[in-house]
């Protein structure tokens, strides 16, 4: 199969951030640049790297809350993963995530052996806010990163993004699932680079376990969206142009693209 390279943005911001310097752009991979809105406010951007290969992936991202929200509420966010894949699904190998979240640092540092993740770093540690999420329930849970990717990856083999995935953070398990919804005719919007014709792909996500110990009911209730993805970039699948969910307590979040430049391939 022929090696592709893309570029993407994560469907759900799972704040799990782990280690010192910000990532380096992947060799040959896309970028794309998102800017997220709240009730006509801008509210946070996210930078996506992703370099796709027929057996590998390594996919990095860069969330950061801007405006009068990220006045009140600083957060910046980096995670990145490395893989590959085996029967067609995702295989993580190591994900890191480290940053500032609502004031506070956060790191986290999972190795995947045998598909069992083994955390090697979780600051701060989850016996000061959540109950922890049993080891049996771990295995075989993919990390959201590698979860888009194969999203990505499978629409643009076979049109369509029906699926499911398990996905641990070294925090929460969650379970996510996705169904076509069918191409729809995005206009022209002042927020966005992006205008024409879109597949789009209804998500829902439901939180299993590692609950924070004040949540309440809420927390278990499950969290809706869709995402809209085309062809933005010369010889890439389709990647994602336009989001919309719902984030904690700030409220129904649109997420649009910004940018999108491809890689620069060696000569």
């Amino acid at each position: 199969m022929r090696a592709c390279r893309i570029s993407l943005l994560v469907l759900a911001l799972l704040p799990a951030p782990a280690a010192a310097d910000p990532p380096r752009p992947a060799p040959g991979a896309d970028r794309l640049s998102y800017s997220a809105y709240v009730a006509g406010l801008r509210v946070f951007t996210v930078r996506a790297e992703v370099d796709v290969e027929a057996s590998r992936y390594a996919v990095s991202l860069a969330y950061q809350t801007t405006g009068l929200y990220g006045a009140l509420v600083h957060s910046d966010l980096h995670s990145t993963v490395q893989g590959r894949f085996e029967g067609g699904r995702p295989a993580p190998e190591r994900f890191a995530s480290w940053g500032w979240w609502h004031g506070g640092e956060r790191r986290t540092l999972i190795d995947y052996r045998g598909g069992r993740p083994e955390i090697l770093a979780l600051v701060p540690p989850n016996t000061a806010e959540r109950d922890p999420v049993p080891p049996a329930l771990q295995r075989g849970a993919t990390e959201p990163l590698s979860a888009v990717a194969m999203l990505v990856r499978q629409l643009g083999d076979t049109g369509r993004c029906d699926g499911s995935a398990r996905l641990f953070d070294g925090r929460r398990l969650s379970e996510i699932t996705v169904h076509t919804a069918g191409p729809q005719l995005l206009g022209r919007d002042g927020r966005s680079s992006f205008q024409g014709t879109a597949m789009r792909c209804d998500f829902e996500g439901r939180q299993l376990a590692g609950f924070l110990r004040d949540a309440g009911d809420r927390a278990r209730q499950p969290q809706r969206g869709s995402a809209w993805l085309a062809r933005v970039l010369p010889g890439a699948p389709p990647l994602p142009v336009r989001l919309s969910f719902h984030l904690g307590l700030i409220g129904d979040v649109t997420m649009y693209l910004t940018e999108a430049t491809p890689a620069r391939l060696p000569d």
